[in-house]
């Protein structure tokens, strides 16, 4: 039964949307969740590689903040996720990642070491403090350095100089994404409302009023508290409020190209290319494979306040040509890709928008990109706007945002 007679909207049902939404629920509190395209969780939250960071990709934080607040977030990922729906994480991880200091990094081995061992230690400290387990499977994370002697097993040493193995892992984003939405579907305190724009959120007295364009007709609502977990519109919807970010913003689109085929865990190594404009290969084992290269993938970057709808810009052919030039790009880095056997019916080339503070790309050592230690919850009374930076932070902000909305955090 309803226990609260706030009445909340959540603009937006990716990743975040969906959680914070669940997690009300369970505390009582009837949900009006907003969401401009045909279903939930099909965007951003559904394309990405899935990768619950360890902090390790981070190096270039030179603070550590944003290293720490992943951790902190992959600490929760699964046990929060438990919240809401049955998962066993053993059949949703990929195989571990290699990082691979490729060549051209903008830090090399002897300059990354450190960083990952203070990753390492911080885990340490993180799992002592929240007494949780990483993807509640591991107590102890490790990043060791092979001998040379081992690239050719991983990577084609022509373009990669050094190869860490970690224990740093992905989840299958398309699986969490699909047990998410079955799970809003059957929660009778949420009001999912599809195919619905939100075009402004202002204030009347001490409520907030929604206007958005639901099949062409123009709706108003009145609600007691409104949180923007929106992507794309984030900023663009916070801007109605007279909000603006911390500082310059960037929107990027990138291609995450699924092949999707059962592998074996040895088929495939998972591996991210470090430090810069590179790539990655996940193997999801029985759940397919994930590849992106950066220089041919990324085909968006816009500083408006909403970004294009890239998305609609791509026909199948121009996908499957990002999908086949990124391929053979990264063939050549990981050569165990040329041995998968698989048809163009087998590939999903999509793609998703990225937005991070930071208007100058990855291949700059200065660039804000390499962070995302300022994300999470700005609050301006009862209107909330959430960036939540990574995959890796959904779950934890989920609870956190719905601990504010009760004054409990």
């Amino acid at each position: 039964m309803i226990k609260n007679k706030k009445r909340i909207a959540i603009l937006g049902a990716g990743g975040l949307g969906a959680c914070l939404a669940l997690e009300l629920a369970q505390r009582g509190y009837q949900i009006d969740l907003y969401e401009e395209h045909s279903e939930p969780i099909k965007k951003a939250t559904y394309v990405n590689e899935g990768k619950i960071h360890l902090g390790f990709i981070y190096a270039m934080d030179k603070g550590f903040n944003t290293s720490r607040e992943m951790i902190i977030g992959a600490l929760h990922f699964i046990s929060n996720l438990k919240r809401w729906v049955e998962i066993n994480p053993e059949e949703v991880i990929s195989t571990p990642f290699n990082y691979c200091v490729h060549e051209g990094s903008l830090m090399n081995a002897q300059e990354l070491a450190p960083h990952y061992q203070k990753c390492v230690d911080f885990f340490k400290e993180a799992k002592s403090f929240y007494k949780k387990s990483y993807l509640d499977l591991f107590d102890q994370i490790d990043a060791t350095l092979l001998p040379r002697t081992k690239i050719g097993e991983v990577a084609n040493p022509e373009f990669i100089q050094d190869i860490f193995s970690t224990t740093e892992y992905s989840v299958e984003p398309r699986t969490i994404a699909e047990k998410l939405t079955a799970a809003l579907l059957e929660t009778p305190f949420i009001n999912l409302m599809v195919n619905t724009k939100v075009n402004s959120v202002s204030k009347n007295g001490s409520k907030l009023k929604v206007r958005s364009t639901r099949d062409g007709i123009k709706v108003e609502e009145e609600y007691t508290n409104v949180v923007n977990s929106t992507w794309n519109g984030l900023l663009e919807i916070d801007r109605t409020m007279g909000i603006e970010p911390l500082y310059s913003w960037s929107h990027r689109y990138k291609f995450g190209n699924k092949i999707l085929i059962p592998l074996k865990s040895d088929e495939l190594p998972s591996c991210t290319m470090v430090q810069g404009p590179f790539g990655d290969t996940v193997n999801f084992k029985g759940k397919g494979a994930f590849m992106s290269w950066y220089p041919i993938g990324r085909t968006g970057w816009s500083e408006d306040h909403r970004p294009p709808e890239w998305d609609q810009m791509y026909t199948d052919d121009e996908r499957y040509e990002v999908f086949s030039r990124s391929f053979k790009e990264l063939s050549n880095r990981i050569p165990a890709l040329n041995n998968l056997i698989f048809s163009l019916e087998d590939v999903s080339p999509v793609g998703g928008v990225i937005y991070a503070l930071g208007n100058t790309d990855v291949d700059n050592h200065e660039s804000k990109l390499h962070t995302r230690h300022e994300v999470g919850i700005r609050s301006f009374d009862n209107y909330h706007s959430v960036n939540t930076g990574k995959y890796t932070l959904i779950p934890y902000l989920a609870v956190k945002v719905a601990d504010r909305l009760e004054g409990i955090d």
